[in-house]
């Protein structure tokens, strides 16, 4: 066996997979001690693949072999169910014969009784029921706010500051207080998601009012956009040189790079996220003691080409914005000395962020909506058919979609959709499964409108096997409500072009007397 076992890695050594990278061997003894081996040899049609135990069986034929001893199949990883039944059943049928030594031509009952015949048919109506719904993820409950200057769209992310403390004690005895003069204040944001061949890319800082809150729209914040408090050149900073003597890593704990406004850009280790800060004094970042020092911010973003990133917001728990004030106060000493003076600082997030643009999110139609603001899930409800369920098993299932138009935005803004079986159809609000081996994911690039395939076979079979599960499921976009993108597919309103289900199957195979 040792010996068999050997020679069947070797040949694994000689599979040709470039498609699936799975390479197997396979070693048959032949009754007279005799060895034969055989490697998989993929074809880019599906259909020509050789599998490794047919080579081997077949050099077996070819030399006259008829009667088999010993088989071993080799594999660097398991096989799983399908190709280990599949290679099982052709094995058997090539065997079964063998077990009556005294009329080899008379095989039993339980040698099959027909061959393995795989089935690929594209299913055009078994889709039924789908629909869009709406009202998922807001801008201010999403990871990141888009920021975008393309044709026919502008993003603007905003954010309302915490309030800051207007009085401290001077001394941890003292039972009463002074009020804090404000120095200067630092703003950090996070550029969470960018395009490195954009050219001059720029980010704008406006000052709005203090009411910004989820009712506000573009309209009614695009007056105040209109004389920035400050602009940083994010290409120019990060085309200097780095600093990063000692005193440098030791205050930002890395690498830094600045220019001679003050302005501060430093690339994240943990995410890679651009961390830009602005230095802002008290006339272009006032510190209101009514306000209890509050402030909001727009930001708009510009570049030589089209310009679109992403900035950080508290959802996304470390990129989100963040304001560090430098204040001073006075320690009142014992007369005659003269008080001193005591410096600090205080850090604050925003307690609200958001992102507008324009135009809108369009109104969900008849269509099937995956993306926007608020996010689009659509449902897809799948009637399987019964003999299906009779199959050995689901080889290979996708779920075929046409979109309605091109996906808007620029490269960087392609999104991923996800797709999720539901654990009880409740329509809108139907629990979504959380066994991540049925899930299904795929990219959709901007500027894209050819169809969308999904690969779905996970989800297929796990409804075959089990009768009892609801045969639906949601596409959602991935990550929610951080960008203005969607995609829009044809339902099943429209015969022409409605969702379908490409199914790679296998049927039962018939054993028996042939």
């Amino acid at each position: 066996m040792k010996e068999l076992v050997r020679q069947a890695r070797e040949a694994m050594r000689h599979a040709w997979a470039p498609y699936s990278d799975f390479h197997v061997g396979a070693a048959i003894e032949a009754a007279d001690g005799k060895i034969y081996v055989g490697c998989n040899v993929e074809s880019a049609s599906y259909g020509l693949t050789i599998c490794a135990e047919r080579m081997a069986l077949g050099a077996a034929v070819v030399d006259g072999a008829r009667k088999l001893k010993r088989v071993v199949v080799t594999t660097e990883v398991d096989a799983g169910p399908v190709t280990r039944r599949l290679a099982w059943l052709f094995l058997l049928a090539a065997a079964a014969c063998t077990e009556e030594p005294t009329a080899p031509g008379d095989c039993p009952n339980f040698c099959p009784g027909g061959q393995i015949v795989i089935h690929d048919t594209i299913f055009t109506d078994i889709i039924e029921r789908d629909s869009s719904f709406s009202g998922y993820v807001a801008s201010f409950h999403a990871a990141a706010a888009a920021a975008a200057d393309l044709p026919g769209v502008q993003s603007r992310p905003f954010f309302l500051l915490r309030a800051m403390i207007t009085r401290v004690q001077p001394r941890a005895t003292d039972t009463t207080t002074v009020p804090i003069a404000i120095d200067s204040s630092r703003l950090r944001l996070s550029i969470v998601r960018r395009d490195k061949n954009a050219t001059n890319l720029r980010l704008r800082l406006f000052q709005l009012p203090l009411t910004v809150d989820s009712t506000s729209d573009f309209a009614s914040l695009d007056p105040y956009f209109s004389a920035a408090v400050d602009t940083v050149n994010v290409s120019a900073i990060l085309a200097g040189p780095a600093i990063g003597d000692t005193a440098t890593i030791r205050i930002w704990g890395d690498t830094i790079r600045t220019d001679s406004a003050g302005h501060i850009v430093q690339i994240a280790r943990s995410d890679s996220a651009v961390l830009v800060y602005f230095s802002l004094d008290t006339l272009r970042a006032p510190f209101s003691v009514p306000d209890s020092g509050k402030l909001a911010f727009g930001v708009e973003v510009a570049a030589d080409s089209l310009a679109s990133i992403g900035i950080g917001t508290n959802e996304s728990v470390t990129n989100g914005p963040v304001i560090k004030w430098f204040y001073h106060y006075s320690v009142p000493d014992t007369l005659p000395a003269p008080d001193s003076v005591a410096h600090d600082s205080s850090a604050r997030a925003p307690s609200f962020d958001s992102f507008v643009f324009n135009p809108a999110t369009a109104a969900l139609d008849s269509n099937l909506t995956v993306g926007g603001v608020p996010s689009a899930r659509s449902l897809f409800r799948v009637a399987i058919p019964k003999f299906l369920h009779d199959s050995i098993d689901v080889v290979r299932a996708t779920a075929i979609l046409v979109p309605v138009d091109t996906v808007q935005g620029m490269p960087i803004d392609s999104f991923g959709i996800l797709a999720r079986p539901v654990l009880t159809d409740l329509g809108g609000k139907s629990p979504l499964s959380t066994a991540t081996s049925d899930w299904a994911h795929v990219v959709i690039h901007t500027g894209f409108a050819d169809t969308v395939r999904i690969e779905l076979t996970n989800m297929v079979r796990t409804w075959v096997a089990d009768t009892t599960r609801p045969t639906a499921f949601f596409l959602n976009q991935s990550p929610e409500a951080t960008s203005f993108t969607e995609i829009r597919f044809h339902s099943s309103r429209n015969p022409a072009l409605r969702p379908a289900l490409q199914v790679t199957y296998v049927k039962r195979f018939p054993f028996g007397a042939p």
